[in-house]
């Protein structure tokens, strides 16, 4: 199975604290974000870690997980998109950018990785 795997770690996020801290904040936007790029959320999860949130979305074949470390006012992110329905890179990095935005870094490390080989 081919896909896109992208990777984001933020650094002195400048958002405000609760997207950094807040379940109830966090998992509602980052659904609506999924869904705004015409991914839709089969599951999500988001529930405090110790020192931020971790959330998952389970996507058909593809994820998204978010880690926040609201003490180091940062996030780490991963987006992977299966291409089993067709290109979906544009969605993906759609996706990738909106995350991105909502926690407002100062500077960020990103990645993008091809997965799989040819066609299954």
């Amino acid at each position: 199975m081919r896909g896109l795997h992208l990777t984001a770690d933020l650094y002195q996020c400048r958002c405000e604290p609760r997207w950094l801290n807040d379940a109830t904040q966090l998992g509602p936007w980052c659904r609506q974000a999924a869904e705004a790029v015409g991914l839709p959320v089969g599951h999500d999860l988001v529930r405090p870690s110790a020192d931020g949130l971790d959330a998952a979305l389970l996507l058909t074949g593809s994820h998204v997980c978010l880690h926040t470390h609201a003490g180091e006012r940062s996030a780490s992110i991963d987006v992977y998109l299966s291409h089993g329905d067709g290109d979906l890179s544009a969605k993906a990095r759609g996706l990738m950018f909106a995350l991105v935005q909502r926690f407002q870094p100062e500077w960020t490390e990103q990645r993008s990785l091809d997965r799989g080989e040819g066609d299954e």
